[in-house]
């Protein structure tokens, strides 16, 4: 007898770190006769473009003002969009992953009463979550929160992440060779930080560390070309691209990471289990990032700048020691891949599954 197919829809906020674990999740759901159904906002459609998707109506609630009257409408309108949404695919559980566009859609799962959970990425609760949490059945973690010491609703699941970083053989040969691989990212937009700070530090280097160094940056498209006459001027080595296909590849020969530290990128940094220097957004909501590179921090597996303090002169001794001492790179490198919490997809599956089963046998 053939097992009925679970449609399980995925609400997404529309950038890349909420986008990211739904497609890592919903790559593993044909092992499991689960059909993912992905119901986003106009930004994240442009990201599943590839992809069967439901655009819905949101906004931002904590805007203040006019803007605040028509985000709220939008939200009203959007949960009549996910409701119907829902109901003409059959959705059997909804799982969110966080951001203003999950709220009208885990409101309409709570009114089709069709049950749901909500997934965080990051080491607090952002506020949309913080709101869901009160309409869903579950609340998958990334890491332990305090919240979660006596709430039997929240569940350490990790944070799914693509196969290839599921996958990720650790290894420590990188750090052993003369060469030096220098990745450095800032999420979804880049970040002009970087761009400005990262190459005086590499040209205030010794020339005999400087001569080893080969750079991996991602920064804006309307930055890439003066990055590039940059580098070529200092005579080093690089791969400058607004965006990189097949990130995981450059993560394998990357022997430290410059980064952000939103929820996706921390976790790929711990599950390749690569040595980092983070420096947070200082803008982002309830400040998560500084959170999530704290959690590093706090394992030794990581240096933490705030951007702030994130200079030339910073950077370059930062550099300059590691470089000159392998071995804390090593450590770093262990410390990161200790971390990580892994089968983070089948985690979330095995929660999904036991959810529905609960509201069938009810």
């Amino acid at each position: 007898m053939t097992k009925s197919i679970i449609n399980i829809g995925l609400a997404c906020g529309g950038t890349g770190g909420h986008i990211s674990p739904a497609l890592a999740l919903a790559s593993n759901f044909e092992n499991y006769n689960i059909k993912p159904i992905f119901i986003t906002d106009v930004r994240g459609s442009s990201l599943l473009k590839s992809m069967s998707h439901y655009v819905v109506l949101s906004g931002s609630p904590s805007t203040k003002g006019f803007t605040k009257v028509i985000n709220m409408l939008r939200i009203f309108f959007g949960i009549l969009q996910s409701t119907y949404y829902l109901y003409r695919t059959k959705v059997n559980l909804v799982i969110g992953f966080g951001g203003y566009t999950s709220v009208p859609i885990i409101l309409a799962a709570k009114i089709l009463n069709i049950p749901s959970i909500i997934h965080e990425q990051n080491k607090i609760l952002g506020r949309a979550n913080k709101f869901c949490s009160l309409f869903c059945n579950k609340v998958a973690l990334s890491f332990n929160l305090k919240e979660s010491v006596k709430n039997p609703k929240f569940v350490l699941t990790g944070n799914p992440v693509s196969r290839e970083f599921e996958n990720f053989q650790y290894t420590r040969s990188n750090i052993e060779k003369s060469k030096f691989v220098l990745l450095i990212i800032g999420g979804s937009q880049g970040a002009s930080v970087f761009s400005e700070v990262v190459p005086k530090a590499i040209k205030s280097l010794p020339e005999k560390i400087k001569n080893k160094i080969y750079i991996y940056q991602q920064c804006r498209e309307s930055e890439e070309q003066d990055l590039k006459k940059i580098y070529k001027n200092l005579g080093i080595k690089f791969t400058v691209s607004n965006y990189f296909h097949k990130i995981y590849e450059i993560f394998k020969k990357a022997d430290l990471i410059i980064s952000r530290s939103g929820g996706s990128t921390i976790t790929e940094i711990i599950a390749s289990g690569r040595p980092s220097f983070l420096i947070p957004l200082p803008n982002s909501l309830d400040n998560h990032q500084r959170e999530n590179a704290y959690e590093l921090k706090n394992n030794n597996a990581c240096i933490l700048f705030e951007q702030k303090d994130f200079s030339e002169k910073s950077l370059s001794e930062k550099l300059n020691m590691v470089l000159s001492n392998r071995s804390f790179l090593r450590e770093m490198s262990i410390n990161a891949k200790s971390i990580y919490k892994k089968d983070a997809a089948k985690n979330l599956i095995d929660l999904i599954l036991l959810t529905h089963r609960e509201l069938i046998n009810e």
